[in-house]
Order: structure tokens, then sequence, then C-alpha cells
């Protein structure tokens, strides 16, 4: 009777020390860079937090509950809750993306998915209550959950930073202020989900885009505010934000999640091993490795892809669940995440594979890989269709050469193709896998494979993990499992994309599944809880030193401001191009971003193209070649008031070689001169030329 007290205050007290440590690394971080904000930053995160994360909590808890479909092949596994919520999620983005291509996504059916899985978990709360309970009892402190714990408190404080600056690595949030919230602004305001001509990622499924439209109708929000922008930023931006928390969210869960995975497999293949301190190192590890911290902060989908990746890998390793049903289950899983990001298709989808196939009878395999294929395909035919409805063909802009160029030209097909894949040598591609590339300019393209800061010690701990697993007998045939999932979605990366070390993340789970699972091989626990608890601290440091090297050692610079900083309703002497770019606009004016494709935050009326697709300027060209002075009446007749010329950013295309044949930039430079004034110019000191500029082509 004397044991539960003292069980229970142990767990007190560790919870309790948790929260002090949480609470004072939280200080700690948020003095970086200018201590004397840290008061209002801590202001900040609290509001963010009160202000947004009901919105993503709620999405993922609806989630949960509509995953109960599957309980009657899970009820009895310990990762059953991996599972279901690997499945609700898949279900809820396949609805939410199917509701929006048809139109019919909007406040009613999006709460109308979200409030039925949240009814369904709350019926079956008496089944989760207990495991929930029993799991935050055996909460004690330990050097790997202080590492988790800090590892939380990062991707969170980093999350509630605005869209923009974030991440040296990420070029001012190119992609998210390009696409990954530009499409779902674009989808708000024409009402529905569906391909543009003008933005090519719109042709990649964007189930993860899609949930950010969800996230706007479960907040009510109209299509734009008076000023033209985007609703999205209302209500101090609590939409745009809580696409943040929900990446931190996912990542969360995804460390929960690897530890929970780690456990089940040592119980099945070291039974007599102690699967709980490798269970914790996996957690820490998820949560302290750089890029996982920075995608889980950011409007990416890689978090989507890592939760489902590791819900797939649950369910393809549980022998009791029929093969038929096994692999159906993880196909549609798979399905899911390549729907999120579609290099998951031989990234992550390998990976299950091997793992599904190793775990089913060798003259039962046919059947179970045929199902698979069908309902994987099946899953992903949503997509298919858009696509081919909207283009003619399927797969845009891949495979032109067997469905056909679609309203693209071959020219632009080559340019995409060959800015989205290595053009090396086999042994060029290897290297690049760990050699650092000396050709690179700056961090981000010298470091492209696992030699990468923001990799830290994960692939090595994966690789040598991998290495012990195979030296142990008892072990092999575990190591030949975890050593093909690694090594076949790695060729894929090799194979079929641009060698950039962000596209190897949903390698993580495996690396981090093979290291931490070797560890319990070791004998000797005293030894084992040493190794891991120096593992675990090196991880916490270098990340937590990895995010405070960002933006000049002022990682939260742009906190306090929030999105206004962006959108002009303030304009601090740091303010960004688009905030300034606002204010100088006269209402109704439409503006032409020529070169810049960041355009989230700049107001509506808009046009825009991504460098792949057509330009605007081409019309004009093509109808006055080699007479730039003409090309401005060409713009006014398409109804561009002013325009926004980003040279440093043409530059850059032309010396990668991605501008449409028609333009020539000594053309373009001849044309500038023939414009008015222009009406502001943004420069770098010591620049010979301005990085944008904005000319009024039609007087106000």
């Amino acid at each position: 009777m004397e044991t539960q007290p003292k069980s229970s205050n142990a767990n007190i007290r560790a919870i309790a020390l948790y929260a002090l440590l949480a609470a004072a690394f939280a200080l700690l971080v948020l003095s970086l860079g200018n201590p004397d904000e840290r008061a209002d930053r801590v202001i900040a995160v609290i509001f963010i937090i009160l202000n947004s994360f009901w919105i993503p909590a709620v999405y993922l808890i609806g989630a949960f509950g509509l995953g109960r479909v599957v309980r009657k092949w899970v009820a009895q596994l310990q990762t059953r809750w991996i599972i279901e919520l690997a499945t609700g999620l898949t279900i809820t983005l396949t609805l939410t993306h199917a509701l929006g291509v048809l139109g019919l996504l909007n406040p009613i059916t999006a709460w109308m998915i979200t409030g039925l899985g949240c009814l369904s978990l709350l019926q079956d709360r008496a089944t989760y209550t207990p495991s929930i309970a029993q799991s935050i009892r055996r909460i004690r402190v330990s050097v790997p959950g202080i590492a988790f714990v800090l590892g939380c408190v990062l991707v969170v404080l980093m999350s509630c930073v605005p869209p923009g600056i974030s991440w040296d690595s990420e070029y001012g949030s190119y992609d998210a202020l390009s696409y990954h919230l530009e499409l779902p602004r674009e989808w708000l305001e024409a009402g529905r989900i569906f391909p543009s001509e003008h933005n090519v990622y719109s042709f990649l499924p964007s189930y993860i885009e899609a949930a950010y439209l969800h996230f706007a109708h479960l907040a009510g929000v109209k299509p734009t505010m008076p000023s033209g922008l985007s609703d999205m930023l209302a209500n101090e931006a609590r939409v745009a934000m809580s696409t943040h928390l929900f990446s931190a969210l996912l990542l969360i869960i995804s460390s929960l999640a690897i530890g929970a995975l780690t456990k089940r497999i040592i119980e099945l293949s070291l039974p007599n091993a102690n699967p709980k301190a490798p269970a914790l190192c996996a957690q820490a590890l998820m949560m302290c490795t750089p890029w996982l911290t920075l995608v889980g902060s950011l409007s990416y989908n890689e978090t989507g892809v890592l939760l489902l990746g590791i819900g797939a890998l649950a369910v393809a390793l549980e022998q009791s669940i029929n093969p038929n049903t096994r692999s159906m289950l993880a196909a549609f899983i798979v399905a899911g995440a390549c729907s999120c990001k579609p290099t998951a298709i031989f990234l992550l989808a390998p990976a299950v594979g091997v793992v599904l196939l190793s775990t089913t009878p060798l003259r039962q395999w046919l059947k179970p890989i045929a199902l698979g294929l069908f309902v994987g395909f099946i899953t992903l035919s949503p997509w298919l269709i858009r696509n081919q409805v909207a283009t003619g063909s399927i797969v845009f802009p891949q495979g032109a050469s067997v469905f056909g160029v679609a309203h693209w030209t071959q020219a632009q097909h080559d340019v995409y193709q060959a800015a989205h894949h290595f053009q090396g040598s086999v042994a060029q591609r290897l290297s690049m896998l760990v050699i650092p590339d000396r050709a690179g300019t700056d961090h981000a393209s010298t470091y492209r494979g696992f030699t990468n800061m923001q990799w830290a010690l994960t692939p090595w701990l994966g690789f040598i993990g991998c290495v012990v697993l195979l030296l142990n007998k008892k072990t092999r045939t575990l190591g030949q499992i975890a050593t093909l999932s690694i090594a076949l979605p790695i060729v894929g990366w090799l194979a079929l994309t641009h060698l950039q070390s962000r596209f190897l993340i949903p390698i993580a789970p495996p690396l981090i599944l093979a290291g931490t699972i070797a560890l319990a091989v070791i004998p000797n626990l005293q030894l084992q809880r040493t190794i891991i608890a120096i593992l675990t601290s090196w991880a916490c440091l270098w990340t937590a030193f990895v995010v405070s090297i960002q933006l000049k050692s002022d990682p939260f610079a742009t906190l306090v401001f929030g999105t206004n900083i962006y959108t002009g309703e303030i304009n601090p002497e740091i303010a960004p191009w688009t905030s300034t770019l606002n204010t100088i606009l006269e209402p109704n004016e439409t503006v032409y971003l020529l070169g810049d494709a960041t355009a989230f935050y700049v107001r509506s009326p808009l046009i825009v193209n991504t460098v792949y697709d057509r330009w605007l300027i081409q019309d004009a060209i093509e109808a006055h070649p080699h007479t730039p002075s003409k090309w401005s009446a060409s713009l006014l007749d398409a109804g561009v008031d002013v325009v926004v010329i980003g040279m440093s950013e043409i530059n850059r295309f032309d010396q990668s070689g991605w501008l449409p044949e028609t333009i020539d930039t000594n053309e373009l430079r001849e044309w500038i001169k023939s414009l008015p004034e222009p009406i502001y110019i943004w420069n770098l000191p010591q620049s010979t030329e301005p990085i944008r500029a904005a000319y009024r082509l039609r007087n106000p």
C-alpha cells in the first residue's frame, strides 16, 4: 500500500522538474539576440499558442477519432494509437482534398469531418484514458527525457516565429511563401482546390496544404480582408500561425510514436533486453535532430510524411494482422504520405515494403503485393484524376515523354527536370551523400547529404546501428531489414532527386530505429544508459546551438512583430520588402511580381508565377520581339498597374539556366530604363544593382 504514494510522489516531482526546466530553457532561448525583448517574446509566444494552437489540435483529435475504423484489427496492439492516428489522418487529408476539389469544402463541411472524429474519440475515451493515465504515472526524470522536453521547447518556440525568414538554409522560407502557404491562400480566394497554371507546385498532391485550407474553414475566415490581404492573416495571423504549430504537433507526436515503435520492435526481437532506455533515446533523437526541428517549425509537409511513415512501419511490423489486411492498410497510409509529399513514393514506400515482405512468408507475397498496389493507386487516384482533368497529363509536371507536355513547352519541361535532378555521374552522386560539395556557394548547396550540420549524429548512429545488428547473430535478420530499409530510399534519393539534404528526412525514422535498437544489444545496462545519456545530451545541445546561430544569432528577431512586419500593418526599420510594397500600393492596384514568387504577404489583386511557369512578360516580348520600349503597353493591356522587378532573383535564375528562352536579361535592363522613375527601390549596401524595384505603369 505504501509503494503507490512513493511512485505518485516521484511522478509529480518528475513532471514539476520537467516543467521548471522547460520554462527556464524557454526564457534562456528567448533571450538570444536581444535579452531586452525577453518579456515581450514570452508574451508573444503565449498569445500565439492561445490564439492558434486549438486549430491543429482539434484537427488531429478529429483525425484520431476517424482512425477508429481500423480498431478491430489493431485493438490488442501496443502501437494501436499510432496506427489509428495514421489511418485517421490519411482519411481526413483525403476527405479534405476531395471536398476541396469539388468546391464543397467550407466551414460546415470542415467541421462535419473534424467534429465527427472528435465525437467518435469522445465516445471512445474510456479506451485511451487508462493508457494515458498509466503513461503519465510512469514519467520519471532521465537525461533522454530532459532532452526530449527541451527539444519540444525548441520546436514550439521556433514555430511561433512568423513565416518569413526563419532558418538560414531555407532562403527566407521561400517554399512556404511561394506555395505551402500561397496555395491555400489562392484556394480560399477561389473557393476550391485546383491546380493553377502560374504555380507548378499546385499540380503536386498538396494534401498538407489542403489541411491548411481546412484550418482556415475551421477558424471561419473569409477569402480576403478589406485591405486585400489574405484572411489567413486576420486575427493576428491565427490561421497562418496554426500551420507552424501543426508541424510542431506532428513532430512531437512522431517522436512519441518512434519511441513506442522502438519499444515494440525490441520486445519482439530481443525479448531479454530492456527496451525503456532505447525507446526514450529514440524519442529524444527525433526531437533533437535539427533538420526535424526545422521542418517541425515551418509550414512544410515533411512532418506529415514522418508521422504517416512511422504509422505504416508499425502496421507492417505486426504479424498478428492478416498479411492481406496488413498490406492494404500499410499501402493506404503510405499513399497518404505520398499525397503529402510525392517523394515518399521512393523515400518511404521501399522501407515499408521491406518490413512488410520480411514479415510475410514468401509463398504468400503475391496477393498482399497486388492488394497493396491496388489500394495505394486508389488512394492516390483523386490527385491523379485532378491532374488529368486540369492538364491531360496525369502526373504533370513529371512524365512528359509518356503523358505529354500539357500546357508547358518541351523547353519548360527540360528546365524543370534539370533543376530537380542532379546531373553528375554515379560516383559524384555517391560523394554528395557523404562528402561536402566544395563548389557550393552556401551551406545548403555545399552540404547536400548527411554532411549537413542539421543532420547532426542521427544518420551516423543509424549506419553504426545497422553494422551492430548485422554482426550480432541474434539480430542479423533485423539488421538486414534495417539496412535494406535505409539503403533502398537512399538509392532513390541518389537517382531521382537534386540531392538536397532535406529530401532525406523520410529516412530519419529507419535511421533512428536502427541506431536505438542496436543500443539494446549492449548487455551492460549501465554502459547502455551512459551511452544514451551522452548521445541525447549532445543531440539536444547541438540542436540548441543550430537554433542559436540562425539569423545572425537572433532567431526570434521578428517574433514580437508577428506577421504584421511582412504585411505593412507596422513598418519598422527592419521591415521586409512585402511590407513596404503593401504600403505604397494604391487601393485596387494590380501588382505584377516579375522574378519574385514569394507572394503570400502581398495583397490582392496580384499576378505572380514561379520561374518554371509561363511569365506574363513573355506575352509582351513575343508580341514585340527585341522592342523593350513597347512591353509596358502590353502589360497595361493585361491589367498591370504596378510591376515589381526582382533583379537579384532574375539574375539567379539566369545563372542557373532556368530563365525562359524568350527572356534576355540585357533586354530586360533596356526595358527598365524605359520605365518611369521607380516608386521604391530595395537595395543592399554597396550593391551595383537594386535587389528589386517597383514601377507604376498606370497613374492611380
